[in-house]
């Protein structure tokens, strides 16, 4: 497929060149729009994504070229990576390439108290990374719910803030975590990536055996400040009111500094989420770099 010129009428400036990227005998148009949101998975802001996605554009509108093979147009994007952004990034670029063709399965666990954001985080990473499995732990919970009396298991009968303190958490954490661990074992025997999200993710909680059959992220997000922290249950949607979680605030928090304490032993990254664009940017450091750590 070639690119076009558009004819012009009398005192009509043209069209701009259109170039086609190529793939497998494909054909494309060049999208900003698309080259923008790759580039954001190198944990620039979508601003600056967009930005170098119009330079690229102007590369390409220089070339003069109809088209353009897509690993050529790969080489093109890394040469203006490079140059305005440095080495980090467009080493950055060619990790995030390799994603889709890693030897071991990407698992990404996000843990963090009732609050700090981690369920849009996770999503929003998962749209990054194109990883379409994304598991709530809460999910696993009510399924324990309805399999088990609350005196058979008492615990996960009730959040995590409110089933008797710390011990309590850690005895639903414990059985919530048969789970997960059940999840990151098929993820790694079917070499299929994952992200899960929960108050139930344990830092250092992925037994060392399965660590070793995947490529593993661990983060726990919080939130410092207690009042950007108390302001987000205002902000949750569906139908759960504010109040509950505010009666039970200073429980939320002892739970967060008893997650902190378990992180910073683990060696666990703690990203503290006073803004998401930076939170999600962390976050895909944290994978890129770890994908560069398995080549």
């Amino acid at each position: 497929m070639a690119s076009r010129e558009g004819r012009s009428g009398a005192g009509q400036p043209a069209p701009s060149r259109e170039t086609i990227v190529v793939h497998k005998g494909h054909g494309l148009p060049y999208s900003k729009g698309l080259m923008a949101q790759a580039l954001s998975a190198t944990a620039l802001s979508l601003e600056r994504s967009f930005e170098l996605a119009r330079r690229i554009e102007a590369r390409l509108t220089e070339r003069g070229e109809a088209e353009i093979d897509v690993e050529a147009l790969h080489g093109l994007v890394e040469e203006v990576l490079l140059a305005e952004e440095g080495e980090t990034a467009a080493g950055r670029y060619r990790r995030w390439r390799r994603l889709d063709r890693l030897d071991r399965p990407l698992v990404v666990v996000i843990g963090g108290t009732t609050g700090v954001g981690k369920s849009t985080l996770a999503a929003m990473l998962a749209a990054r990374l194109g990883v379409n499995r994304v598991i709530a732990t809460d999910v696993i919970r009510q399924v324990l719910r309805a399999f088990f009396t609350h005196e058979a298991m008492p615990t996960v009968h009730g959040s995590a803030f409110e089933v008797g303190g710390i011990a309590g958490y850690r005895d639903q954490a414990e059985r919530v975590g048969t789970g997960i661990a059940a999840i990151v074992e098929r993820a790694a025997a079917e070499g299929k990536p994952v992200v899960v999200e929960g108050v139930h993710v344990v830092p250092g909680g992925v037994h060392p055996r399965v660590r070793e059959r995947c490529v593993l992220v661990e983060a726990l997000v919080v939130v410092e400040d207690p009042d950007l922290h108390r302001g987000h249950f205002s902000l949750r949607p569906g139908i759960r009111p504010a109040e509950r979680y505010l009666e039970h605030f200073e429980e939320i928090r002892r739970l967060q500094d008893h997650l902190w304490e378990r992180a910073r032993s683990e060696s666990v990254a703690i990203i503290d989420n006073t803004n998401v664009d930076h939170t999600l940017a962390r976050l895909m450091e944290l994978v890129l770099d770890a994908v560069r750590e398995d080549s």
